[in-house]
């Protein structure tokens, strides 16, 4: 799939922002694209990634989506595509591509330098922080002010200060190494440049690409020998004539691309290589100086430190979203081992799983709404779920959904519980305690008492995110859901919490168990064993045992 970027104006400045999978864009915070204009919708379209494609798709926006002109409720897009986003036009373009090689164009000893990183700490010991810290005291260079072939180091301190400025300002990445890039056109000699990051494996993504104004963008070669050369060793490098070396003239993508002039250095902070930053000069020789080196090399220093704060400000931000997405259907544990990436929880992934399916409603609610206000029925519903959604979330449990005055939930996904028949039988007794102390409550107050039933049955079921394009819900789907759903309405009276034989099948914990006999349910041609629980003795799964511990213990 093409790696694209999105081109457009926000209150009057140009952006760039790289598409995504499941990219929103709108009008207010919480989009991953924010577009400040009022003809724009608060959630107006979202990007996503279907079969090595790119898709938009208009979330019933108010003004719609065109893509060149037509209006659209999807569609792919392509490079070259103009996409108009209420009255606000996003220019889709490829980023220029970047030609790894074996080849190196810094192996002319004669025109080659080579320069520590310890040595530069050495020489300049600068820091970010202490840049910042003394701007106030230093004048600065005009605005505009471009460096003389010798730069000094007070005009490197000079220049270190505005950008130490400018890196501190911004937090978004892709807005950050623009700056970044824009800095090194804007205090160097360079005609071309590049910026790659290493993932987390340590493979090199190339980032940003930048071109001198009126040269036309293509593929920039890069060595990985110089790459890991830069990353193991923390050098930075400079060559006056890439193409002098006769051992490169058999060297295909540095002849073609006439490389002259070239530096890469590293992206570096506290020992620590993040990436690097590649400039050149495909026309001159000794375009570049060593105090452009020392420069270029402060400047990356500086980059790094900004790029890592804004990479953890990403991780944190995708974090929230995580969170946000999940805290509707999982406990805090749950949501903390997804987060952590100890489970995955791959929301696209429909997979078959071993769960335990939980059903509780309250019995009579019908003729009890009747007599009651909108309000004291909301307020009486809210007091019977919050009572369930606590008992299901202190077990590690996953809320399905509300059915009216009913609770779904079930237990043993995202994360596999080998006790989850266990948890769901405890979580259903929790409820009922809940519901007790409640009643204890409305007995005070002279109001009737409330009882509930509780239907558990355990079994292979399809887990993950079913729906349409527009809308989604993580849930359960299967025999083993329609069979839990009918003991809870059929079978179990009001105040009892009744299981199947595949869930007293999979019990681990010592319960008090009484046989209430076989049942016909809906759908089964042969009648069913049901048993009602009563209480627990000894060694159940306790609410203090989180699903990170269940996890764990399963894995082991």
């Amino acid at each position: 799939m093409d790696q694209l970027q999105i081109h457009y104006v926000d209150l009057g400045v140009p952006r760039v922002t790289d598409l995504k999978e499941d990219m929103s864009i709108g009008r207010t915070e919480g989009n991953d694209l924010v577009l400040n204009h009022p003809s724009v919708s608060r959630r107006h379209a979202r990007v996503e990634a279907r079969h090595d494609a790119w898709w938009i798709i208009d979330l019933k926006s108010t003004n719609g989506v065109k893509v060149n002109g037509n209006l659209i409720s999807e569609s792919q897009i392509n490079a070259g595509d103009k996409i108009l986003i209420g009255s606000v036009q996003l220019d889709v373009k490829t980023m220029p591509s970047v030609e790894f090689t074996g080849e190196s164009m810094f192996d002319n000893p004669s025109g080659t330098v080579i320069r520590r990183i310890s040595d530069f700490n050495s020489e300049f010991g600068l820091d970010l922080s202490e840049v910042q810290e003394a701007a106030a005291a230093r004048p600065l260079s005009e605005p505009g002010f471009k460096p003389e072939p010798s730069v000094t180091r007070e005009k490197i301190f000079q220049v270190l200060v505005q950008v130490a400025r400018s890196l501190l300002q911004t937090e978004e990445l892709q807005a950050l190494l623009h700056i970044v890039m824009d800095m090194i056109f804007k205090y160097l000699p360079v005609e071309r440049g590049l910026i790659i990051l290493f993932d987390e494996s340590g493979n090199p993504v190339p980032k940003l690409t930048k071109f001198i104004e009126g040269a036309d963008a293509h593929d920039i070669p890069i060595s990985r020998t110089i790459l890991k050369m830069v990353a193991e060793q923390q050098v930075a490098l400079m060559t006056s004539n890439a193409l002098e070396d006769a051992r490169l003239l058999g060297g295909k993508s540095i002849a073609i691309h006439g490389i002259r002039s070239a530096m890469c250095v590293p992206l570096w902070n506290r020992q620590r290589v993040i990436g690097a930053v590649q400039v050149d000069s495909p026309i001159h020789i000794g375009r570049f100086t060593e105090e452009d080196l020392d420069l270029l090399t402060a400047l990356a220093n500086f980059a790094a430190v900004a790029i890592e704060r804004a990479q953890l400000s990403e991780k944190i931000e995708q974090e929230r979203k995580i969170r946000s997405k999940m805290e509707r259907y999982h406990s805090p544990a749950v949501i903390d081992e997804i987060v952590k990436g100890v489970v995955a929880a791959d929301e696209t992934a429909i997979r078959t799983a071993e769960v335990s399916i939980l059903f509780a409603d309250i019995s009579g609610f019908t003729t009890v709404s009747e007599t009651k206000a909108p309000e004291e029925v909301a307020a009486f519903l809210s007091n019977f779920f919050s009572a369930a959604v606590d008992a299901i979330f202190a077990y590690g449990g996953t809320l399905d959904k509300f059915i009216g005055d009913a609770v779904m939930a079930f237990f043993g996904a995202p994360i596999p519980q080998d006790d989850h028949a266990d948890r769901a039988i405890m979580a259903g007794l929790m409820m009922q305690e809940r519901i007790a102390e409640w009643n204890a409550e409305r007995e005070r107050e002279n109001l009737p008492v409330v009882r509930i039933r509780v239907g558990i049955n355990s079994g292979a079921a399809v887990v993950g995110n079913v729906g349409t394009e527009k809308r989604v819900d993580y849930t359960v789907l299967g025999s083993s859901v329609n069979i839990a759903s009918r003991l809870e309405s059929g079978v179990a009276k009001p105040g009892q919490l009744v299981i199947s034989q595949h869930t007293l099948d999979r019990v681990i914990g010592n319960f008090e168990i009484e046989p209430l006999g076989e049942f016909a349910l809906k759908g089964l041609q042969q009648k069913m064993p049901v048993f009602a629980v009563k209480t627990v003795h000894g060694n159940a799964p306790s609410p203090k045992r989180t699903a990170s511990d269940t996890f764990h213990a399963a894995t082991r």
